[in-house]
């Protein structure tokens, strides 16, 4: 339960003027030449992730890297076939404790449904008051009380365990001067008080979050406002507005019409504070099937133009990606591989066949690409990106055969599976000549792409015809 609290994960806000020096260092010589990522996730809505900085683990095995913040932030490093999170405060110093080094096998890079292990972070040089020793305190706490108490607490009320709970807790840590951690006590307490009171929307907004500054940051927040203001549109205030909400839906700018509807409630009246919920519960109803994928993109698309404020800016094209990716006429994920780039097959269609040389159906494939490369290669260009687990079974192939068409190892890049969604090789995708998905996927070879390429052929000479 406490891994799973901390994928609330924090933005961070870099500020030149603001920011405070924070040193990470430590030794663990099984990283010794090693290069690590310090990364977060730009919001905590879509968890699209960003790298802050990487060093490199020096050959004792030691390593110190400092980092400019302006307040308390989760971060992640990427560890083999780990993942370790850890609280980060501006103007402190951690002396990090790694666990063994542990690199992922050609076989969990290449398989898409791998999950590194998560686990927290130790940190050899921190006292009672690191605010990483109070969130795990606090959590052990809560969690096993919640787990434990739980049909006790939902929707009990005022006969909820949890009242008295929350006073003993509040007591205990009343001391405690840290505001981040208060916060977040605050926001872990309002959380069981959620669940006495699931129905009483205006009671838990009331009391957290009108007029309250917004803390995105603390993972506690977050996790009682995915709570609270989730199905925000498709619920509570589809209630209070019916038909207003409904004709909203029916404009052509639905979000200015939702915008002047919730400004009439005090408790919207904060301009990021609407937008964001604007933004969330949109993409909410759409995940729900409540609003349509090109309602949703209108909403955002319109939401991101009038922002004045970066985080929703970015998270309303966080939203946007995940609701396009991979759909037809938005932009196929970018790659570099080598020589080969997306960008070097702009003006031409692409059909791009994830693969792997040792697959039986993937050699019988190839005999059929080999007539469509022959038949249809003036208006098509071909790409196999080889997904072999063992190189050397790769460049075996490749010595002893042939293709009319460019077969390259992914090497580095195994992300791509994961960007274009390949769960089975082969796999093949479609792209159009300005870089955007056709087909994603797409037919194989023996299941009728042909009737696709010809109609690309016959457009392509109607169109050199009227030339």
């Amino acid at each position: 339960m406490r891994i799973l609290l901390l994928l609330f994960l924090s933005l961070i806000s870099i500020s030149v003027s603001l920011a405070d020096t924070v040193r990470i260092h430590g030794t663990n010589t099984s990283y010794a030449g090693s290069k690590i990522e310090i990364k977060y996730h730009t919001d905590v809505f879509t968890y699209s992730e960003k790298t802050i900085t990487e060093f490199t683990v020096l050959a004792d095995g030691s390593f110190s890297i400092n980092l400019d913040l302006d307040e308390v932030t989760l971060v992640f490093l990427p560890l083999g076939i780990y993942k370790g999170f850890l609280y980060l405060e501006p103007g402190k110093e951690y002396e990090i404790k790694l666990p063994p080094k542990k690199d992922l096998s050609p076989v969990q890079k290449l398989n898409p449904f791998f999950e590194q292990e998560e686990l927290l972070i130790g940190v050899a040089n921190a006292d009672l008051n690191d605010i990483n020793v109070l969130v795990r305190k606090l959590d052990d706490r809560i969690d096993p009380f919640v787990n434990q108490n739980f049909n006790k607490i939902y929707r009990k009320k005022e006969n909820s365990p949890g009242i008295k709970f929350s006073e003993e807790l509040k007591l205990e840590y009343k001391d405690i001067n840290n505001p981040f951690f208060q916060d977040y006590l605050t926001y872990r307490l309002g959380f069981i008080e959620y669940l006495a009171y699931p129905a009483s929307f205006a009671k838990i907004e009331e009391k957290y979050f009108e007029n309250q500054e917004i803390k995105l940051n603390n993972s506690a927040y977050t996790s009682l406002y995915k709570k609270q203001y989730g199905n925000f549109l498709t619920g509570y205030f589809s209630q209070l507005e019916s038909s207003e909400l409904s004709n909203a839906l029916k404009s052509e700018n639905t979000y200015r019409d939702i915008y002047e509807l919730m400004r009439n409630y005090p408790a919207y009246k904060n301009i990021q504070f609407r937008e964001l919920i604007i933004a969330t519960s949109v993409f909410d109803a759409y995940t729900r099937k409540f609003y349509s994928r090109n309602k949703t993109v209108e909403i955002l698309s319109q939401l991101k133009d009038h922002s004045t404020t970066q985080y929703n800016q970015d998270l309303c094209e966080n939203f946007i990606k995940k609701i396009t990716h991979l759909h037809t006429n938005y932009p196929a994920p970018d790659f570099s591989i080598g020589k080969y780039q997306l960008a070097n097959y702009k003006g031409k269609f692409l059909y791009l066949n994830f693969c792997n040389t040792e697959s039986y159906p993937c050699l019988q494939d190839f005999k059929e690409m080999a007539k469509l490369k022959k038949q249809f290669g003036e208006h098509i260009e071909f790409l196999s990106i080889a997904c072999d687990w063992d190189v050397s079974k790769y460049l075996d192939f490749t010595s002893k055969k042939t293709l009319d068409w460019p077969i390259i190892h992914i090497g580095d890049q195994q992300h791509l599976l994961g960007e274009y969604n390949v769960k089975a090789f082969p796999t093949y995708i479609l792209i159009n000549p300005e870089g955007k998905i056709v087909k994603a996927p797409a037919q194989g070879p023996k299941e009728n792409i042909q009737l696709e390429f010809i109609k690309i052929a016959r457009d392509a000479t109607r169109k050199a015809y009227k030339k």
